[in-house]
């Protein structure tokens, strides 16, 4: 009996899943989590790994998952095909540049028709490395992702987009399709020397050269200099009484044959091979050490706001979650006109409390307690349409400051005429660490130390003031 395997909730993969659950609740809307944040609150203690959890969950039954599955299998075959394309035509090339052997070859066109196409590749690659955008990585690997991405339907096309958008935040993308580029490309140089080998053992080849105008010395300088390199690691250049006779059509000798062979077959390898392997190592290279540090990016608008659903509901004092690495994009605003006359209580993922609401001054009404991303929407909508005079945003000070809560205070306070942020001590005092990190994260939010309350009598009395 086969038994369903277990949601992936660590490694790359499972950031991947996360990436994809995320542009889709981006594109459709929320879906609907409530047990998947259930199980992440108690299964992680730290934000990435409850993110990931859930979103291996969802992945799962919205078929995300299967997806990513399905799509990695396909991509391979996709590569293969590409990979024996490349090995053909370099094969092809070689057997085209070098003909049947009935004419001599022409040693610059050969060389031409051999690294021609390959060094033009290379340096459009190089500029695109260089100025970045979308088409950093090859023209070959893009060619692979599209192909890899078209041709499966449109979770096929979610999970390729989630992907690159993943590994483009990362500055992966070149490195991941340069990886496919110059392998393929290397794949094409190695079919091109094994057509050389083959057909040179096969043939008897004349080489000549030929021109109108330039002088038979820089065709000497050119081939003695083409060849220095590949004299390096053994290969054989034609001495400049074989260029000579090459170009004057004068019949080689055995040996003069042997150079030519040699020369051609060195710079395929020197200029060609050597120098996509030095290319693709270095792409794998960097790919594979940056996926290794790969993390998602917890301060994308859909996980911030993810970060504060799935805190868990209490925590034991004195184990304080990490400061906030991105404040608010917009600060908190502490006072703006508006045409409200209202007062407002709002309780932002305040525990359970018999002690809460408090008796309200006259005037001033209990918005409820905040919690889920509905709740959110809806207060925010309710707050546009009719936005208070006040609006006192009571936190729990038992639990720590997060993005998500920080940004959520900010959206809040650009629709009231004066937000003021409770900590209130009816709830419990609490870690006063943790109040001095509230205190912190506020100020730097935007928000100064008087607008902050911990004296549940002051913060009531500000709430009533001046009602009539």
């Amino acid at each position: 009996m086969n038994h369903p395997r277990p949601p992936q909730t660590s490694g790359f993969d499972a950031r991947w899943l996360a990436e994809a659950v995320r542009l889709r609740e981006t594109a459709s809307g929320a879906l609907e989590d409530a047990d998947a944040v259930r199980a992440a609150r108690t299964r992680a203690n730290d934000t990435e790994q409850r993110v990931l959890i859930r979103a291996a969950l969802l992945g799962e039954r919205e078929g995300l998952a299967q997806a990513i599955a399905a799509w990695q299998p396909r991509a391979r075959l996709f590569l293969l095909v590409l990979a024996v394309i490349a090995l053909l035509s370099g094969f092809g090339a070689a057997l085209a540049v070098l003909g049947d052997g009935s004419r001599p070859v022409n040693v610059v066109w050969a060389l031409g028709g051999l690294l021609g196409v390959h060094l033009f590749s290379l340096l459009l690659w190089l500029l695109s490395l260089w100025q970045g955008g979308r088409d950093a990585g090859g023209a070959l690997g893009q060619a692979w992702l599209w192909l890899s991405t078209r041709l499966g339907g449109d979770q096929n096309g979610q999970v390729a987009a989630a992907l690159a958008a993943l590994l483009g935040r990362a500055g992966l993308t070149r490195w991941w399709l340069g990886t496919v580029t110059h392998g393929l490309w290397l794949l094409a140089l190695l079919g091109a020397l094994a057509g050389l080998l083959v057909t040179l053992a096969a043939r008897r080849y004349g080489f000549v050269w030929e021109t109108t105008i330039l002088p038979a010395e820089a065709f000497i300088r050119f081939i003695q200099g083409l060849g220095w390199l590949p004299a390096q690691f053994g290969f054989a250049v034609p001495d400049a009484s074989a260029v000579h006779a090459a170009g004057s059509g004068v019949a080689a000798s055995e040996d003069a044959r042997l150079a030519w062979a040699s020369w051609l077959i060195g710079s395929v390898v020197i200029y060609g091979l050597m120098v996509r392997l030095l290319l693709w190592l270095l792409c794998v290279t960097l790919y594979l050490k940056g996926r290794r540090g790969l993390r998602l990016d917890l301060g994308l608008p859909g996980y911030a706001v993810l970060a504060a659903r799935l805190a868990p509901s209490s925590e034991r004092i004195g184990v304080t979650d990490a400061a906030p690495g991105v404040l608010p994009h917009t600060p908190i605003d502490k006072a703006h006109g508006v045409s409200g006359h209202e007062a407002l209580l709002l309780g932002l993922e305040l525990r359970s409390d018999p002690a809460w609401p408090p008796a309200l001054p006259p005037g001033a009404r209990n918005a409820g307690i905040i919690d889920t991303r509905e709740q959110r929407r809806n207060i925010l909508a309710q707050l546009a349409s009719a936005p208070p005079r006040r609006l006192l945003i009571t936190c729990d000070p038992r639990l720590s400051p997060d993005r998500g809560s920080l940004e959520f205070i900010a959206e809040l306070s650009h629709h009231a005429g004066e937000c003021r942020v409770w900590l209130p001590r009816l709830l419990a005092d609490g870690d006063p660490e943790r109040r001095s990190h509230w205190r912190e994260s506020l100020r730097e939010s935007g928000l100064d130390t008087r607008a902050v309350f911990e004296d549940d009598a002051a913060a009531l009395a500000w709430l009533g003031r001046g009602h009539d």
